[in-house]
């Protein structure tokens, strides 16, 4: 694997965990899920698996802003989306081109 190679993935993976809460709520907007069921679908999908030591501090965050709930089913937590957070998915959904479009004019410009 090439220096390029291995500079590219940690890019990727940086960049993924920065958009580890959007990934939450985007799965959550199916289904209600646990969060063991939320890494291996991040797995299947990206290749990449997030830890529970970033998974769990992202989920209480989107707990503490209201956009997720959390009940107990059995020995589970399983997480669902609030309406607030339906909102917050349905605007990003919406905007996600001219967010990438606002990077890109960023790196552009440092």
């Amino acid at each position: 694997m090439s220096k390029s190679d291995i500079l590219t993935k940690e890019i990727a993976k940086d960049f993924r965990k920065g958009l580890l809460k959007f990934f939450i709520l985007k799965m959550l907007e199916r289904e209600g899920m646990h969060g063991y069921a939320m890494m291996s679908r991040i797995e299947e999908v990206s290749g990449w698996r997030p830890s529970s030591g970033s998974l769990h501090p992202a989920l209480m965050k989107l707990k503490g802003a209201g956009l997720i709930n959390v009940r107990v089913s059995g020995m589970k937590k399983v997480f669902s989306i609030t309406k607030k957070g339906k909102a917050q998915i349905r605007a990003l959904d919406e905007n996600f081109d001219d967010g990438l479009n606002a990077i890109r004019d960023i790196f552009k410009n440092l």
